[in-house]
């Protein structure tokens, strides 16, 4: 009798072993990280900064300068005349812009 529990057991637990490793794998939430990137966060690459004045060189997102530079637009969502909206920052604050998104050049 207890043979039977035992197999039983194995059993259910080899079912849920197997459909565990199937769900992993067919898991299409991972993005595969580029080359140069530093960090993932959830499983996405943070996005590049664009290039907001291709015409000047010291623009915004060209050269990181300090925290306070960033949180200068993205503090808040707002609209720049000749920008467009600037979008809030959509995470928790953190010191350095740069370890996880990339300037343009």
């Amino acid at each position: 009798m207890n043979k039977t529990i035992v197999y039983s057991l194995i059993a259910v637990a080899g079912v849920v072993l197997a459909s565990i490793m199937y769900s992993i794998q067919n898991s299409d939430e991972f993005v595969e990280p580029k080359v140069n990137s530093v960090i993932m966060i959830d499983g996405k690459i943070p996005p590049q900064l664009s290039d907001l004045f291709p015409d000047r060189e010291a623009g915004p997102h060209q050269k990181f300068i300090d925290e306070k530079s960033c949180l200068t637009c993205h503090k808040q969502e707002m609209t720049i005349p000749g920008v467009g909206l600037v979008p809030k920052i959509l995470h928790e604050f953190r010191l350095d812009c740069v370890s996880c998104h990339f300037l343009p050049s």
